[in-house]
C-alpha cells in the first residue's frame, strides 16, 4: 500500500486545515530546517475575540527572518507568555469544551522553553492526540539531509527519506513546486482540499481559519469529526 506523506513547518496554534491534512496521510514530516518567512505563521495565529478575530503573536523580531526555525529562540523574558495565556483565557474560558483543555495550555505557558519549535511541536503533538490522529511524526533537523538542498530538491530529499511513495500538499503548492520533479523522482504527487467548517463560536457570526484551539474549545471531542469530514484528497 502507497504511503502518503505529507509535509510542514511547525506553526504556532495552526489552524484546523493542518491537522486535517494529517489525517489524510500516513506520516508527516514537520519541515523545522526551512526558513522563516516574512508572513510566516511559525510565530503567531489567529483567535476568535468578540469584536471578530485577533493575531497572537510570539516576539521574536522582524530581524530574525531568514533563519531555520530549528534555530530561532524564544524571548528571554516571559511577558509574553502571560499575554498568551490571558488573551486565550479571558476569550474562551466560557467556551463550551475550554475546561477539558485548559489544564495543558496553563502548563504550557509555564513551561521554560528555548526554542520557538519546541514550544509548537508540543502544541501539534496535544491536537493531533485531541483530534485522535495517530500517525508517525518526523523532525527534518533529524533526517541528516543535505543543507545546500533547496525548495522542491529539499522537499523530494525528505520525502525520500520518509519513506513516500506519494506526497500530499496543500493547494498552494502548485504554485511553487516544480511538478515534474515529483515523477523524476518515482514519487506521486496529490493536493490536499479543505472545506473549512462552519460551528458555533463563543462569540456571535463566525470567523473563518482560527486556530485550532478555537476548534477543539467551542466543539470538544466531537472536534475528531469535524477534521475528518473537512478534507479531502484531490482525483
Amino acid at each position: 500500500m502507497a504511503t502518503i506523506v505529507t509535509m510542514h513547518q511547525p506553526n504556532y496554534l495552526p489552524w484546523p486545515g493542518l491537522f486535517s491534512k494529517i489525517k489524510q496521510s500516513d506520516l508527516f514530516v514537520i519541515t523545522d530546517t526551512f526558513e522563516l518567512g516574512t508572513e510566516s505563521l511559525t510565530n503567531r495565529n489567529k483567535i476568535r475575540t468578540n469584536t471578530g478575530w485577533g493575531y497572537i503573536t510570539i516576539p521574536i523580531g522582524r530581524s530574525i527572518h531568514g533563519t531555520r526555525i530549528c534555530d530561532i529562540t524564544l524571548p528571554q523574558e516571559s511577558d509574553w507568555k502571560k499575554l498568551h495565556w490571558t488573551l486565550i483565557h479571558h476569550n474562551y474560558a466560557k467556551a463550551k469544551f475550554f475546561d477539558l483543555y485548559q489544564d495543558f495550555f496553563r502548563h504550557l505557558y509555564e513551561t521554560d522553553y528555548k526554542y520557538l519549535c519546541h514550544i509548537n511541536i508540543d502544541v501539534i503533538k496535544y491536537l493531533l492526540k485531541c483530534f485522535n490522529i495517530e500517525i508517525p511524526m518526523l523532525k527534518a533537523s533529524d533526517m541528516d539531509i543535505d543543507s545546500s538542498l533547496q525548495k522542491t530538491d529539499l522537499m523530494i530529499a525528505l520525502l525520500k527519506k520518509a519513506g513516500a511513495d506519494i506526497y500530499l500538499s496543500g493547494p498552494s503548492g502548485r504554485n511553487y513546486l516544480e511538478i515534474e520533479k515529483f515523477s523524476q523522482n518515482n514519487i506521486g504527487l496529490k493536493f490536499f482540499k479543505y472545506s473549512p467548517p462552519i460551528y458555533e463560536q463563543r462569540f456571535p457570526g463566525f470567523e473563518t481559519n482560527m486556530s485550532a484551539i478555537d476548534l477543539l474549545f467551542n466543539v470538544g471531542p466531537q472536534a475528531c469529526e469535524v477534521i475528518t469530514d473537512s478534507g479531502e484528497i484531490e482525483d
